[in-house]
């Protein structure tokens, strides 16, 4: 007993020799302040990577624009100059005969183009894709400065922007037309840039309910993509959802729709929730439908608010819309008229969302998106005389102000330098159309959208039209968050003894 009491007193002291030595070494530590890392602290981006989608079937060579916007105040650490590399995606190992024969049949004679490398932040490229034939994806990696506020976008050879590249990610919702509204093609592309396979799942989702065709799981081989022809599982269908989840590994989604006059990308959407908000109906939205999404297994009750340049107002009225469970619904905007606007959709179960715009092609579309936080970049925007551009930004709760910058292709701060913010007010509850002027010297050009300080939340859409402002829509792309900086998580200093 004395001798376990003797061990146990050594103990004690020896714990208190390591605490007091602890305390006494903690930088700048005082009895009444112990210290801790400032919460909320910043650092700059440093590397991202983004996927890019092969060009539409039948739409020729692809071509990608890039641009990084970094912070123009000090809040973050500067990151260093850094680059941003485009590399060819080639087809994935594990591709389907079928589809490895219809690809083999378009890439035959076809090489990689040489890496494409940038270096300049604060200006546009727009470049050729270094794809492995005129269907191969592209795979970009940003360090540096580079990668602060970065952007990239799968364009026309004009330098619109039709799609965005996106992250690589687990979990992915699209909504789009069916094969009976107009969309007799359906093509799903999936792009693996990492080191192992991954395992995918995709559920398709009509107004007739859950589509078995595609029950098994799709291997995406490392460093390749894959294309799945999804109009036969979704054959005499009105709209159409498509759930992308992985088991393992990540890959970044993209679905193209087409029929007999043309085709449009499908934006990603929002994950299902109760509020969602869809940006970006434009001139022709008296004519636009609204998809509507239901995964669970409980109808859901949907209100919509539509927000305008004057206002809110209520397309179907005071009633709710009931929308089916397990399945994907379409309701026709009619009553909403031609002005700019977006949508606000409030339901007693999670639901996801988009929106079909009458324009080229198939029609455009936009879907359930996100507030711009710190800033949102839209790289693809073609030069004066190819089409007008404009933003639709809208305010669904409190006033919202935005700074909207304009950068021109070319090498930063030359004649075609950034032109001068333009600040723009948007009113609680309201959409404000804003025309974005192309920059002189006839080239395309990025926006960068940057809300106010004191700013309610701000959720914003790209569009372009052909021969003037209420012209056929070419192109819709949802405004997502560019950021130059992340959070950092707070620390504490912490000791620890281990004892025998």
């Amino acid at each position: 007993m004395a001798r376990r009491l003797l061990m146990l007193g050594a103990i004690l002291v020896a714990l208190g020799v390591v605490y007091a030595a602890a305390w006494q070494t903690q930088p700048g530590a005082t009895a009444s302040q112990p210290h801790a890392s400032q919460a909320g602290a910043t650092a700059a981006v440093t590397s991202i990577t983004r996927s890019c989608p092969p060009p539409g079937p039948g739409t020729g060579e692809g071509h990608v624009a890039v641009v990084a916007a970094p912070a123009q105040s000090g809040a973050g650490q500067s990151a260093g100059t850094g680059s941003a590399q485009l590399s060819a995606i080639p087809q994935a190992a594990s591709q389907p005969a079928a589809s490895k024969q219809k690809t083999g049949q378009q890439n035959a004679g076809k090489q990689a183009s040489a890496p494409v490398t940038v270096t300049t932040p604060g200006a546009l490229t727009v470049s050729a894709a270094p794809q492995a034939a005129s269907y191969g994806g592209t795979a970009i990696s940003a360090t540096g400065e580079m990668a602060e506020g970065f952007e990239a976008e799968m364009t026309t050879a004009s330098g619109v922007g039709l799609v965005s590249c996106t992250h690589a990610g687990a979990d992915m919702w699209f909504a789009g037309t069916g094969a009976s509204a107009g969309a007799s093609t359906s093509e799903l592309y999936l792009a693996n840039t990492g080191d192992l396979a991954a395992s995918v799942d995709v559920t398709l989702i009509t107004d007739a309910g859950i589509q078995q065709g595609l029950s098994s799981a799709i291997v995406v081989g490392p460093k390749g993509y894959q294309t799945v022809s999804l109009a036969p599982y979704v054959r005499g269908s009105l709209v159409m959802a498509v759930h992308v989840q992985t088991s393992s590994g990540q890959v970044a989604a993209a679905i193209w729709q087409s029929g007999g006059s043309g085709g449009s990308w499908l934006p990603q959407a929002a994950q299902p929730s109760t509020q969602l908000v869809i940006p970006g109906l434009a001139s022709a939205s008296s004519a636009a439908h609204l998809f509507v999404i239901v995964p669970g297994a409980a109808n859901a009750h949907v209100s919509v608010k539509a927000l305008t340049s004057h206002g809110l107002f209520l397309p179907f009225g005071t009633q709710a819309e009931e929308a089916p469970a397990a399945a994907s619904s379409s309701f026709a905007l009619t009553s909403l008229g031609a002005s700019a606007a977006s949508l606000v959709l409030t339901s007693d179960v999670p639901i996801t969302a988009g929106i079909e715009v009458p324009g080229s092609g198939i029609g455009q579309f936009s879907a359930a998106a996100e507030p711009i936080t710190q800033q949102g970049v839209i790289a693809g925007n073609p030069a004066a005389g190819q089409g007008t551009v404009s933003l639709v930004l809208s305010a669904p709760a409190g006033a919202a102000s935005a700074s909207i910058t304009v950068l021109p292709a070319g090498t930063a701060g030359t004649v075609g330098g950034p032109a001068q913010p333009q600040v723009v007010q948007v009113p609680a509850k309201s959409t404000v159309a804003v025309p974005v002027q192309a920059p002189k010297g006839g080239q395309p050009f990025a926006i960068v959208v940057t809300p106010g300080a004191s700013s309610g939340p701000l959720y914003a859409a790209r569009v372009v039209t052909s021969g003037g402002p209420g012209g056929p829509v070419v192109s819709i792309l949802p405004v997502s968050s560019t950021p130059t900086e992340v959070t950092l998580s707070p620390a504490r200093d912490s000791y620890a003894a281990i004892l025998p």
